[in-house]
């Protein structure tokens, strides 16, 4: 009952909203291109390069919110590139986000040599982090409950309040209807004149300025310190949350914290002396259990999806009555 009581407790609550804010905001990055028919698959990569140029952005400027901007515009550069080379060169989309995310990967690691002159970690060296928003009265009302609301930095709470913004972006403004008739109906999107590169360019572009958000808050605010890799497959896990979703906000919110909390659930358990390696695949376990019950449900509609399909072949293939000869 102690153990129980040690693990599940309002620790692991607060824990959980931390480590789902990065996840969030990648993955509500990713609904802008999920919504415009887009498989961006290079999240990893924004976010990585979001979080480095996040750190040499606070130190060179010596201030939070100037690494905030640093990192979002690393970020909006990568998807600049990935808008240029999948909407106007039609590439493949999968191989070039997967190009991208081994770009930012080695590119981190060779300006962490060449302009700190170190490899592993940049820890110090003048980074500011994010401050943290202490909610006035909150622990006068809310007692030890108040954790739960106030002390996050502002990329947290930003996380949770775009949600239901999002919401409405998609139901209710012009360019989020914009972005689903692109992505459903390209052909009826065509013939009610909108641009369709257009559209999809500045879904990519929103979804970069979200993935840098994400970077940035993981260096500055969850901590503050950059590491190789250190995006960790979050922006993987947000790809994960984006197909079984399909962009929906709300499902996309529902995703991040199943993660979020298997990735707190994870840390907690480090401290009662389980190894480390079977600790750390708790969460990916965790998107590879979701993406399979959602693979086998959708199973039956996919066999009589096929059927219907083998049922019209058959009927083309087969010769009417009227033309046989007689």
């Amino acid at each position: 009952m102690e153990v129980l009581t040690s693990l599940f407790n309002v620790a692991l609550l607060v824990a959980m909203l931390r480590t789902t804010a990065p996840i969030l905001l990648v993955a509500l990055g990713g609904s802008f291109t999920t919504k415009a028919g887009i498989f961006n698959i290079g999240l990893e990569g924004q976010m990585l390069i979001g979080a480095f140029f996040a750190v040499l952005g606070s130190i060179w400027t010596g201030s939070a919110w100037g690494g905030v901007l640093c990192g979002v515009a690393a970020a909006l550069v990568f998807a600049l590139i990935f808008a240029l080379l999948v909407v106007s060169f039609r590439a493949n989309e999968v191989v070039v986000g997967l190009a991208l995310n081994i770009l930012a990967g080695g590119m981190t690691i060779s300006l962490m040599k060449a302009v700190f002159g170190t490899r592993g970690s940049i820890v110090g060296r003048g980074i500011v982090g994010l401050p943290k928003v202490q909610i006035p009265y909150a622990r006068d009302v809310l007692g030890p409950y108040a954790q739960l609301i106030s002390g996050y930095t502002p990329m947290v709470y930003l996380a949770f309040v775009a949600v239901p913004l999002f919401v409405l972006f998609y139901r209710r403004t012009r360019l989020g209807l914009h972005i689903r008739v692109v992505g459903e109906k390209p052909e009826a999107a065509e013939a009610l004149g909108i641009s369709i590169t257009r559209v999809r360019y500045t879904a990519s572009l929103l979804c970069g300025l979200f993935a840098g958000l994400a970077g940035a808050h993981l260096s500055l605010g969850y901590i503050t310190m950059f590491t190789e890799n250190m995006s960790s497959g979050r922006g993987f896990m947000a790809v994960a949350i984006l197909i079984f979703s399909n962009g929906d906000p709300l499902r996309v919110l529902a995703g991040c914290l199943l993660f979020g909390f298997a990735d707190a659930f994870s840390l907690r358990l480090q401290t009662f002396g389980y190894p480390s390696y079977l600790i750390l695949a708790v969460p990916y376990l965790v998107a590879l259990t979701a993406l399979f019950a959602l693979s086998y449900r959708a199973r039956p509609k996919l066999i009589r999806e096929t059927a219907e399909s083998m049922r019209r072949f058959l009927r083309a293939e087969t010769p009417s009555d009227t033309t046989r000869p007689s």
